[in-house]
């Protein structure tokens, strides 16, 4: 009869907790991540659809492509090939008529992440979604 110390039945209790709680925590995370609900407010549409940012502060213009897009935020990708830190400045983006003020939040390797301050109506994603929306 093999019979555990009580040190190792300890251990092996707190390794089924950790291994318990550490697949409940992956869960959560998985599901979290499908929603993006730790990330975003609303939903974001993955587009190709050519558009201009132009800086606030100097009224330089920026043509490129806005890839995604939702009511309170877009990722536009200028067309230059070198994209420069430019968190925290003001911009307004356009896409056809459709215009909104809001502010750089991420500079990243494949574009700016904006935060508009003006949200987006559903028709304006409507239209973007349906002119230039693309499957992932």
């Amino acid at each position: 009869m093999n019979q555990l110390h009580p040190d190792e039945h300890t251990e092996l209790v707190v390794d089924e907790v950790a291994a318990k709680q550490s697949e409940i925590l992956r869960r959560r995370m998985d599901k979290d991540d499908e929603k993006n609900a730790h990330k975003r407010k609303s939903e974001r549409f993955p587009t190709f659809a050519v558009g201009t940012m132009m800086l606030l502060d100097n009224s330089y213009v920026f043509d490129g492509v806005i890839t995604e897009v939702s009511s309170g935020g877009a990722k536009f990708r200028p067309a230059s090939v070198f994209l420069q830190e430019r968190n925290n400045e003001r911009v307004t983006i356009k896409i056809d008529e459709i215009q909104s003020v809001g502010v750089i939040r991420a500079s990243r390797v494949d574009g700016y992440g904006i935060q508009l301050m003006d949200s987006l109506s559903d028709d304006d994603i409507e239209h973007i979604t349906s002119n230039y929306g693309v499957d992932e």
